[in-house]
C-alpha cells in the first residue's frame, strides 16, 4: 500500500535498470529519515535516470528531488521540478501518477500562498482518477483531499472544508492508512479549534492520538497532536487538564530530538502556566527562548520574549519586561515578521508607559497603528488607540485621549459584531450538515429497504430514528444559541423563559412531561431571528414601518426553519415560534388572530418573554422587580395577554410563589456538555454522508430515478418539485401551487404504529396522483408534506373539493379522522418567482391549519 508521501512500487513502462532501482530505494530511506543528504542524492537520481532510463523513470525521480526540496524548504525550486514530472508523467501515459504529482504541486503552491492555483491543481488531480477501490486511485483521493480541505478552510469555506477532510478520513480508512487517518484528523481539529469548538478538538484530537499509537506511534505525529491537545483544553478554560496534556508533549517532543518542536512544546507548556503559576509560566517560557535561541529558531524565540515581556509587564516587574519585548521586537525586524513587530511594539508600549517614557510610547504606539492598519488587523488598531488614549491623558491632552477611546470603542464594538456573525454563521452551518447528513442517511437506508432485506433495513431506521430523537435536544440548545446569540451572547434568556413557561404550564395542571417539553420548546421561541439582518436586529433607535415588517417575519422564518417535525417537541417549538407574538386582542402579528384562536403555547411563551424582558436590564431601561413585571402584565390582561393565564402567572412567577417544583432538566442543562455530545454526533454523522455516496454509486441506475422520486410513496420529491416549479414558472402560463399537510398522521401513529402512519402517507400520495391527473402533477415534499403543481382555471372551492375527494379516498375502516391544511397560490397575483410563489402557498396552508385548530 502507498502513502501520500511515496510514490508506487509499481515499474513504468519500460523500466528495466536495477541500478536505478537501487539508488530510488537509497532515496526513498533517506526521505523517509528525513536524511540531509536526501538532496544531493536526489540531484544524482535525476542526473542518471535522464542518461539511463525510460520518461517514466525520469518523472519520478523529479517528484523524489521535489520531495527532497521542500523538505529543505526551497518550494520555488520544489515547483519548478514538480512542474517537469507532471508533464513527463503526461508522456508517459500514466494518469495515476501524474494526478499524484498535481496534488503535490497544489501542496507546493500552498505553501506558497497561491491559493488559487494549488485549489485548480487539486481539482484537477481528483477529476484524473475516478472514485473506485483501486488502492492506487483511492491514495491520490485521500492525499488531494487532505491539501484541498486546508485550502478551502483558509478562504473560510468552512463547511466545505470539513466535507473534504471527512472525504480524505473515509479514503485512509478504506486503505487502512493509520498515518493518513491520524493526518486528517488533526486537521480536522485544527478547523474546530479555530471556529471555537474546542470540545469537539479535544475529541478528534483524542481519537487521533488513539490512531497513532495503534499504527506503531509515529513519536513526531504525538508530539504534534499533544501540542494541539494541549492548546485546545486551553482555548477550552481547562487550564490544569491543558498544563497536563503539556507536560506530556514536551516528554514526547524530547524524545523526537526535534528541537523546533521542543522549543514549541515549552513555550506552549509556559503559556498553558500563565494564569496558574507565574514562576512555572516564566521557567518554561524561559527554557524555550534559550532553545530556540541555540537552535536558531528565530521565530520561536521571538514568540517566546514577546510572552515572557507581557508577562513581567502584567507581574510590574518593568525592567525585564522591556528588556525581553525589545529583543523580541529586534529579531521580528530581522525576521521582516509584520504581526512579530506589532505585537511586541504594543506590549513595549505599554510598559514604556507604566515607567512614564512617554516619548519611546510614542514612537512605538504609532508605529503600531501604522502596521495595524496596514496588516488590517483590528484587534491590534483598536489596542494602539488605547494606549494612545492613555497617553494623551498622561499629557494632559483630553480631546485626543477622547477621540482616541472613540475610536477604541468603534473597533471594539465592530470586533465583536464581527466575533458575533461569526459563531453564528458556524452554528447554522454546522446545523445545517448536520440535517444533510441525516437526510443522506435516511434515503441511505430506504434504498437499502429496496435493495436488500426490507425487514432488517426497517429496524435500521427505527434506531436511526430513535438516535435522532436523543439529538433533538441538542439540536435545540444549538438553535437557541445561534438565535439567542445575536443580541443576547449568554444565552441565558431563552433558558428564563423556557422556565417561566415551564411553571405556568405545570400551573394549568399539564403532565410534568409534557411541561417538560414546552420548557425546551420554549427556547425556540426567537430562532427566526437568524433570518434578521443586524442593521434591524441590533439597531438602537425605532424601526421604520419597513423595517418593522422585516422584524415580524421572525415568526414565519422560525416556523419554516422548524416545520416538518415529526416529534412533539420540534412540533410544539413550531406552534410556538410561529404564534408567540399575537394577542389576545387580535392586534398582535403575524396572523391577528385572537382569544382562543391564538395557541396555548403561543399564549404562554409569550407571557414568558414580556415577563424576562421587564425584568432584565436594557441600554434603555433598569431592570423591574418581579412585582413592578407582574403588575405591569395583571395591567395588560385582556388586551395582550389571555386573563386566565395572566391570574396564574402572578401566583406562578411571584417570588416565592411558585410551589411547584422548577424544571430539573433545564436546572441541571451543562450548556458544555450538550455541545459536546452534538458536536460528537455531528461529526460521526458527517462520516455517514460518503457512506450514503458510495452506496448510491453501486446502484447508480436505480438512483438516476430515486433522484426525484420519494422512495416510500412514488411521488415526485421535493427536488424534483423545486426543478419543475423553476421551470414552470418561465413558461408564459398562469401556475398554481397547491401546499398540503396531513394533519392526521401523528394520530394514526400514535394510535396504530408508523406502519400503519406509512400506509396512511402512500394511500393518502396515490389518491392525490389519481384525483389531480390531468390537473396538475403531485409531490411528496417531506415528511406529512406535499404539493401539487397546476396551470388552469380551477378556484380555491374546486381546489379543496378535489382536496375533499383525496382525504374521501385514503381514508380507511379503523383509522383516525383524516383532514389536511391546503394552501393555494397562484401566479401572478400573488407571486411571481418560485420562492415566494412556495412561501405565500406554505402561509396561507399553515393559516389554513391554525383557523381549523382555533375551530376545534
Amino acid at each position: 500500500m502507498t502513502s501520500p508521501h511515496q510514490l508506487s512500487d509499481q515499474r513504468g513502462p519500460g523500466h528495466s535498470d536495477p541500478a536505478l532501482d537501487a539508488l530510488r530505494a537509497d532515496l526513498e530511506s533517506q526521505l523517509a529519515a528525513e536524511s540531509e543528504v536526501s538532496l544531493q542524492t536526489a540531484e544524482e537520481f535525476v542526473r542518471r535516470a535522464a542518461l539511463q532510463g525510460t520518461v517514466h523513470d525520469t518523472a519520478l525521480a523529479h517528484v523524489l528531488q521535489t520531495r527532497a526540496l521542500m523538505l529543505s524548504m526551497e518550494y520555488k525550486r520544489a515547483w519548478e521540478c514538480i512542474a517537469v514530472a507532471i508533464e513527463l508523467f503526461g508522456q508517459a501515459q500514466d494518469p495515476v501518477h501524474q494526478a499524484r504529482s498535481e496534488a503535490l504541486a497544489g501542496k507546493i503552491c500552498f505553501a506558497l500562498g497561491e491559493g488559487v492555483e494549488a485549489e485548480r491543481l487539486l481539482r484537477l488531480a481528483l477529476g484524473r482518477v475516478s472514485p473506485s477501490s483501486d488502492p492506487q486511485q483511492r491514495d491520490v483521493q485521500g492525499f488531494a483531499r487532505n491539501v484541498l480541505g486546508s485550502v478551502l478552510f483558509s478562504t473560510g469555506r468552512v463547511k466545505d472544508a470539513l466535507m473534504c477532510f471527512e472525504q480524505a478520513l473515509d479514503d485512509w480508512r478504506a486503505l487502512d492508512d493509520l498515518t493518513g487517518q491520524v493526518k486528517t484528523l488533526t486537521n480536522i481539529a485544527n478547523i474546530q479549534s479555530s471556529i471555537g469548538n474546542a470540545a469537539a478538538a479535544i475529541h478528534t484530537l483524542n481519537e487521533a492520538y488513539t490512531t497513532n499509537h495503534a499504527s506503531g506511534r509515529d513519536i513526531k505525529l504525538d508530539s504534534f497532536i499533544l501540542i494541539g491537545l494541549a492548546r485546545a483544553h486551553w482555548l477550552n478554560n481547562d487550564q490544569e487538564l491543558a498544563v497536563t496534556v503539556g507536560r506530556s508533549a514536551l516528554e514526547s517532543a524530547r524524545a523526537t530530538r526535534d528541537g523546533v518542536l521542543e522549543a514549541t512544546a515549552l513555550l506552549n507548556l509556559g503559556s498553558a502556566y500563565l494564569g496558574i503559576d507565574t514562576e512555572l509560566a516564566s521557567a518554561y517560557l524561559g527554557q524555550g527562548i534559550g532553545l530556540s535561541r541555540a537552535i536558531g529558531f528565530k521565530s520561536g524565540e521571538m514568540s517566546g520574549l514577546d510572552s515572557l515581556g507581557k508577562l513581567n509587564g502584567d507581574l510590574g516587574h518593568h525592567g525585564p519586561a522591556r528588556d525581553a519585548l525589545e529583543s523580541a521586537l529586534q529579531i521580528a525586524l530581522e525576521l521582516g515578521e509584520t504581526q512579530g513587530e506589532l505585537e511586541s511594539r504594543l506590549h513595549l508600549a505599554d510598559v514604556e508607559l507604566s515607567l512614564g517614557h512617554l516619548e519611546q510610547v510614542e514612537g512605538h504606539v504609532r508605529r503600531g497603528l501604522t502596521l495595524a492598519q496596514e496588516s488590517e488587523s483590528p484587534k491590534e488598531e483598536a489596542e494602539a488607540h488605547r494606549i494612545l488614549s492613555a497617553l494623551g491623558a498622561r499629557q494632559g491632552d483630553y480631546r485626543r485621549a477622547f477621540e482616541h477611546a472613540q475610536e477604541h470603542v468603534r473597533i471594539k464594538d465592530e470586533l465583536f459584531n464581527t466575533e458575533r456573525d461569526r459563531q453564528t454563521r458556524n452554528l447554522s452551518i454546522q446545523f445545517e450538515v448536520d440535517r444533510a447528513r441525516h437526510d443522506a442517511n435516511m434515503y441511505r437506508i430506504r434504498t437499502e429497504v429496496e435493495q436488500e432485506a426490507r425487514l432488517a433495513a426497517e429496524q435500521r431506521v427505527k434506531e436511526r430514528t430513535a438516535e435522532l430523537a436523543r439529538a433533538h435536544q441538542e439540536i435545540v440548545t444549538r438553535l437557541a444559541m445561534a438565535a439567542e446569540y445575536r443580541d443576547d451572547t449568554t444565552g441565558e434568556h431563552t433558558r428564563r423563559v423556557g422556565r417561566a413557561a415551564a411553571r405556568i404550564a405545570r400551573g394549568l395542571g399539564w403532565p410534568e412531561e409534557r411541561a417538560r417539553i414546552l420548557g425546551v420548546a420554549a427556547r425556540l421561541h426567537d430562532v427566526g431571528k437568524i433570518g434578521i439582518p443586524d442593521a434591524i436586529l441590533l439597531k438602537a433607535g425605532t424601526l421604520t414601518p419597513e423595517e418593522y415588517e422585516q422584524m415580524k417575519s421572525h415568526t414565519l422564518i422560525g416556523s419554516r426553519i422548524l416545520s416538518g417535525g415529526r416529534s412533539d417537541l420540534l412540533r410544539m417549538a413550531e406552534e410556538i415560534a410561529l404564534s408567540h407574538h399575537e394577542r389576545w386582542d387580535g392586534r398582535g402579528y403575524p396572523f391577528g388572530l385572537s382569544g382562543e384562536a391564538v395557541p396555548l403555547t403561543g399564549r404562554i411563551v409569550a407571557l414568558a418573554d414580556v415577563f424576562d424582558a421587564l425584568t432584565q436590564d436594557r441600554p434603555y431601561k433598569r431592570a423591574w422587580t418581579s412585582q413592578e413585571a407582574l403588575a405591569e402584565i395583571k395591567g395588560l390582561a385582556g388586551t395582550h395577554f389571555d386573563p386566565a393565564l395572566v391570574d396564574l402567572a402572578l401566583e406562578v412567577l411571584a417570588p416565592g410563589g411558585d410551589a411547584l417544583v422548577d424544571d430539573g432538566a433545564l436546572d441541571e442543562e451543562d450548556a458544555s456538555h450538550l455541545l459536546n455530545v452534538f458536536e460528537q454526533l455531528q461529526m460521526e454523522r458527517l462520516r455517514d454522508v460518503e457512506e450514503a455516496r458510495l452506496a448510491a454509486e453501486r446502484s447508480a441506475r436505480e438512483l438516476e430515478r430515486m433522484a426525484r422520486t420519494d422512495v416510500l410513496t412514488s411521488l415526485l420529491n421535493r427536488r424534483a418539485f423545486e426543478t419543475d416549479l423553476e421551470a414552470a414558472v418561465r413558461a408564459p402560463v398562469a401556475l398554481w401551487v397547491v401546499s398540503c399537510d396531513l394533519d392526521g398522521l401523528k394520530a394514526t401513529n400514535d394510535a396504530l404504529g408508523y406502519g400503519q402512519g406509512d400506509g396512511l402517507l402512500q394511500r393518502f400520495a396515490g389518491a392525490l396522483e389519481r384525483v389531480f391527473a390531468g390537473v396538475g402533477r403531485a409531490y411528496r415534499m417531506g415528511g406529512d408534506e406535499f404539493a401539487v403543481i397546476g396551470s388552469g382555471a380551477q378556484d380555491d372551492a374546486s381546489l379543496r373539493a378535489l382536496m375533499d375527494a383525496v382525504l374521501r379516498e385514503a381514508g380507511g375502516e379503523g383509522l383516525p379522522h383524516v383532514s389536511a391544511s391546503v394552501g393555494v397560490a397562484r401566479t401572478p397575483d400573488d407571486a411571481q418567482t418560485p420562492g415566494d410563489l412556495l412561501r405565500e402557498s406554505d402561509r396561507r396552508m399553515y393559516a389554513d391549519k391554525l383557523r381549523r385548530r382555533a375551530g376545534a
